[in-house]
């Protein structure tokens, strides 16, 4: 260990230290100490560029804190309560795919600290809890300023204080808003950009009168619109703007009709797909932000599979639109599964890619289907032998590509060698953790072009993404060989450590992103790094269970004590003791 690393309390990031700490192997990036130099004036005035913004606490007991906001270039000139006597509750969301649990660029749910949260993209978050002992209930929103506010919160029903909402609900994947069904009828959309709705002067409004009950498990939320089905049987349709009215956008009504009721919504916000009609006859209905009634696609009746989201699916999903819901992945279960893509715009042919001509017969089952733009990338086989294939249309009928080739090339295709079980989605291609016979393996495939390699022998988990304010999250991959950094814009690795060594997922603020490196008995070292590469070491401490980066550039370390580190700055905070002590503002709180 450097000589530096003598004392316990780290100096400002001015002072740190510029070099490569005890058992961590920059790599590719490694940069000359002149580059390092130049690189931390530059952060330096970087950082006195950004405005001091917001640290918001969590403290006390785990079913009593006291939520806190202190000024970020003040943090000992006393605080703001924002809420007193709170438990932070489990959260759901609708729409929760494998995919989704781990890409940054999108509303996830998340656990950190022991604390289930939505990580919003840009840095935002948003909990759920009671407080006062189930008096009332509601949602406490982080914003990527640190600033918080509730959104919502409504009393607790009857003598027993129950939850007055349902168990989950829906946020949209850019993260501006999201929507919760009541218990006793009606649906409330918030706010999570910072407005206010003009006729309520708050964050939320009723957007379902009381009198219509939702299912939660069908709410989708976009960019625009609110989507739902009705215990009535209708399909429902709501502008999230201030003072829009539900539009009933029910298809016209079948002999023993029947919903499912997972829907299916593009990422843009503008394409729904639904189920309806007699059991295991049902259609594919497709409804947008303007129709005044839904249209039934091409496919014939049949037993097609709802999404599958989780917890309660398997998380795969079953039903997938592209991002612009121009495309449609489906599965038809009439006599076994049958995978299908199929052009929203009715010009080209729907392609069914598990046929005979295409692969071995009795061959349907897939696992982490993703869109690259119109073309899909799957893995398909018998269950843990599969292989990964690039599905694109064409007016010719369309094809499938194998690009792993662990079975045949040549179609067609017969069971393959892989056993895929989840993937990180880095905006650059995706890290795939796949089970061998032997070990744990790690895949980069790059949708786009569909180039593929094995990177990482003797994997351990699957891949952690990081936390992030701005930009991708790194990734980090843990295995028997030790600890690997890879880059969340390009799933690159560029940094490692030796067995036995570990760090915690990368946390990152706009000018710095930082890691924990585990030496022994709960003593490490807090690593900061710079986009180039460029390392920061801190000194040899103890027991730092927390490293929050704040949308100011500052960095949070929170262990026995909580700290307070920027270019210049190194202050203790002055806080009660706490059983429990979490930041929840900034990336990785």
């Amino acid at each position: 260990m450097c000589a530096e690393h003598g004392h316990l309390g780290p100096p400002a990031l001015s002072a740190w230290p510029l070099h490569e700490p005890t058992g961590l192997n920059p790599g590719i990036l490694s940069s000359v100490h002149l580059m390092l130099t130049r690189s931390l004036l530059v952060f330096a005035l970087a950082a006195t560029l950004l405005p001091a913004q917001t640290l918001t606490l969590a403290e006390g007991s785990p079913t009593a804190l006291q939520i806190v906001s202190l000024a970020e270039n003040n943090p000992n000139g006393g605080d703001t309560v924002v809420l007193q006597n709170v438990e932070l509750l489990p959260i759901e969301i609708t729409g929760r795919t494998l995919a989704r649990e781990l890409d940054a660029s999108r509303s996830r749910r998340t656990v950190e600290n022991g604390i289930e949260r939505v990580e919003l993209p840009g840095g935002g978050r948003l909990f759920r809890y009671k407080r006062n002992g189930g008096q009332f209930w509601g949602f406490l929103h982080i914003a990527a300023d640190g600033s918080a506010r509730v959104v919502l919160e409504r009393a607790g029903v009857g003598a027993a204080l129950d939850d007055p909402y349902f168990d989950s609900l829906a946020v949209a994947e850019d993260g501006l808003h999201a929507a919760v069904a009541l218990q006793g009828g009606g649906v409330y959309v918030m706010k999570l950009d910072g407005t206010l709705y003009a006729s309520t002067n708050s964050p939320n409004r009723r957007a379902i009168p009381t009198g219509t009950e939702a299912i939660p498990g069908s709410l989708m939320v976009g960019t625009s619109h609110l989507f739902l089905q009705s215990e009535d049987d209708e399909v429902w349709r709501c502008s999230l703007a201030d003072g829009a009215v539900p539009d009933d956008v029910s298809p016209p009504l079948v002999a023993n009709g029947l919903f499912k009721d997972e829907m299916v919504l593009s990422r843009n916000g503008q394409q729904l797909v639904f189920l309806y009609g007699p059991r295991d006859l049902q259609r594919l209905w497709r409804v947008d932000t303007v129709m005044a009634s839904p249209a039934v696609l091409p496919p014939p009746p049949s037993k097609y599979e709802e999404p599958g989201y989780l917890p309660f699916g398997a998380g795969e999903p079953a039903m997938l639109l592209s991002d612009d819901g121009a495309r449609l992945f489906y599965v038809d279960a009439d006599v076994r599964d049958e995978l299908h893509l199929l052009d929203m715009t009715g010009v080209l042919p729907d392609l069914q890619i598990t046929e005979s001509q295409i692969f071995e017969p009795y061959i349907g089952s897939h696992i982490l289907p993703k869109f690259a733009a119109h073309e899909l990338v799957v893995a398909i086989g018998d269950v843990a032998l599969m292989d990964w294939f690039k599905v694109s249309l064409s007016s010719q009928g369309g094809s499938v590509t194998n690009l792993t080739g662990t079975g045949s090339l040549a179609q067609p295709f017969p069971s393959g060698a892989l056993a895929p079980v989840q993937a990180a989605d880095t905006g650059g291609a995706l890290l795939i953790f796949e089970q061998t016979a032997t070990n744990q393996v790690l895949r980069r495939l790059d949708p786009v072009t569909g180039a593929q390699s094995i990177v990482q022998q003797d994997v351990v988990g699957a891949p952690m993404v990081g936390s992030s304010l701005t930009g991708s999250a790194d990734t980090l991959v843990r295995s028997s060989s030790g600890d690997f950094l890879y880059r969340g814009a390009t799933a690159n690795p560029f940094a490692s450590t030796p067995a036995g060594l570990e760090l915690t997922p990368p946390v990152h603020g706009p000018l710095l992103a930082g890691t924990w490196l585990h030496l022994a008995s709960n003593w490490g070292l807090v690593v900061l790094y710079l986009p180039d590469g460029t390392l920061l070491a801190g000194p040899v401490e103890f027991g730092v269970r927390q490293i929050a980066m704040t949308a100011a550039g500052g960095v949070v370390l929170v262990g026995s004590g909580i700290r307070y580190v920027n270019f210049g700055v190194n202050e203790t905070l002055n806080r009660p003791n706490a059983v429990v002590r979490v930041v929840l503002s900034g990336a990785g709180g």
